[in-house]
């Protein structure tokens, strides 16, 4: 991927961004999203920011600084395109609907789980805006 510079910052174009957003959640993001209920995409990465958007079913975890934090520092230490970002901002939206989940092999026979899957599948979603965190990168990437 190149990087665009602009004003000496940099600037990922949407493809850049749509190809890191499926690794990220290919690889690290899907594991959240099944055992958590949290999920999260990046947005765009433009002047040197970093912009997430998070849906948090806030079973396990709050949508509070603590946990937005842990998701940039992860999006960062995963992905060499961010690693010269100089700060980021966080939309952090709770979510009533799921954001993955596993299934075992002997739960394909057992209809009840099935039917609890398709239950949670087909919720219509309900995003409310928690609160959008923003920060400085000094300490997580050395700059």
């Amino acid at each position: 991927m190149t990087l665009k510079h602009k004003n000496n910052t940099n600037t990922l174009s949407k493809s850049e961004v749509n190809k890191i957003n499926k690794r990220y959640i290919r690889g690290v993001d899907k594991f959240r999203r099944m055992f958590v209920g949290l999920s999260s995409n990046l947005k765009k990465y433009e002047d040197g920011i970093i912009y997430i958007a998070i849906e948090n079913t806030e079973k396990i975890k709050l949508s509070n600084f603590k946990t937005v934090e842990g998701v940039v520092e992860s999006w960062i230490d995963c992905n060499g395109e961010l690693k010269q970002a100089k700060g980021w901002v966080v939309f952090a939206y709770k979510t009533n609907a799921s954001t993955g989940f596993m299934i075992s092999n002997s739960d394909l026979e057992n209809q009840d789980v099935i039917k609890k899957v398709i239950n949670e599948i087909k919720v219509e979603k309900d995003l409310q805006l928690v609160n959008i965190f923003s920060g400085i990168l000094t300490e997580l990437n050395g700059n």
